[in-house]
């Protein structure tokens, strides 16, 4: 009997969906990536799993949805989760909102481009015709209304804050080998250090006031952190194109 595709699907620029990929890829785990636009993903994600959230990995015998339960499913060592659990309900979602409370209300922004890019082609055109209202439902899922955006960048500051003080004397996170929870403080972080070994976040093009704060953050302890992660780790045993 043949062997079933096993496929990742994601949204393009999600560093939820990066976090399960390089579980993946880290593990040698051989998938297809498979993209999805942003509002017609949800019906077919419904079909596949048992909400609308990306990712979601097809074994062609399991359907395993959310980036944490891929990780548990690819058994990758390192965990910890108290640390895990601060990023992936606090600091993940905090990146997200700051970025889209600026992104989704620039008319300049090319983030719709971005979410599109690599989709299919009927999903690309029902996604477009979609976009106005997908933009709204998206401000409104993440509370990332405009004037939010001055009280999330002092949050993010804060957050940065925090994980500097983590990352003192230490090149790992857990056990002095590289691992789960270096994956995802990595993944969750890097739409702020943008390493050109995840050239999606270099894709998108900023306000000048958001660039011009993810510069001024770039010296950050926890960003270069980021940075030595993706450079040392992030493509070292890859199997499936990014």
């Amino acid at each position: 009997m043949a062997r079933r595709e096993v496929r990742l699907v994601v949204f393009a620029p999600s560093h939820f969906c990066e976090r399960a990929r390089w579980a993946l890829d880290h593990t040698g785990v051989i998938y297809r990536e498979v993209r999805w636009a942003p509002g017609p993903h949800a019906l077919l994600a419904k079909r596949l799993g048992t909400g609308t959230s990306l990712p979601i990995l097809d074994t062609g015998t399991d359907v395993i949805q959310g980036s944490g339960r891929i990780l548990d499913w690819t058994g990758i060592r390192g965990h910890d989760p108290d640390l895990e659990g601060r990023f992936t309900r606090w600091i993940g979602p905090l990146v997200r909102r700051y970025l889209y409370s600026a992104l989704l209300h620039d008319p300049s922004s090319n983030l719709r481009e971005v979410q599109f890019d690599g989709v299919s082609r009927p999903q690309a055109l029902i996604g477009r015709l979609l976009w106005p209202l997908t933009r709204q439902r998206m401000i409104r899922a993440m509370e990332a209304q405009a004037d939010a955006h001055p009280g999330l960048e002092r949050q993010v500051e804060a957050a940065l804050d925090w994980f500097d003080a983590q990352v003192v004397g230490r090149h790992y996170l857990v056990g002095g080998r590289f691992g789960r929870a270096d994956i995802t403080a990595a993944s969750l972080l890097a739409p702020l250090a943008r390493p050109a070994a995840c050239p999606v976040y270099q894709q998108i093009r900023l306000p000048f006031a958001v660039e011009d704060a993810l510069r001024g953050w770039q010296k950050r302890r926890s960003l270069l952190w980021v940075e030595r992660m993706y450079t040392k780790h992030r493509y070292s045993d890859k199997q499936a194109s990014f």
